[in-house]
């Protein structure tokens, strides 16, 4: 019987996603990992979160990894410290990831908190820029 391959969702657009993938590829461990790209513009998006949500009994939240047979982790942080620990990475050993996790991603963050109310607003009359959707 083969080894499992844990399946890795990320969305494409998603700071927590790209800070996993990074993770992934400094470390030097994403052939370990089957990893799904997930466009929120693509008419299939909704339809294969639907699917995830039944398979897996809890709502998705990205990124979000099948660590084994039918049992998954979210959350990018709680999949760092999982991976990190699996595979026997010390994280003071990748500096482009906290280069990310100091500084463009505390920026995201923070410019999402403060436009996310109007740009909220905005979109009830249109689509809200991709970054927010």
């Amino acid at each position: 019987m083969p080894e499992f391959k844990p399946k890795v969702w990320v969305r494409t657009n998603c700071p927590y996603s790209f800070k996993f993938r990074l993770f992934l590829a400094e470390a030097g461990i994403s052939d370990h990992f089957d990893i799904i790209p997930m466009d929120p513009d693509s008419p299939q998006f909704a339809v294969a979160v639907n699917e995830m949500t039944a398979q897996f009994e809890t709502k998705v939240i990205f990124p979000i990894v099948e660590i084994s047979p039918g049992k998954v982790l979210t959350d990018s942080d709680i999949l760092i410290e999982h991976f990190a620990s699996e595979f026997k990475i010390d994280q003071s050993n990748l500096p482009t990831l906290s280069f990310y996790r100091t500084g463009l991603f505390v920026c995201y963050v923070e410019m999402f908190a403060i436009l996310a109310r109007p740009l909220g607003w905005i979109a009830r009359f249109g689509s809200k820029p991709k970054a927010f959707r």
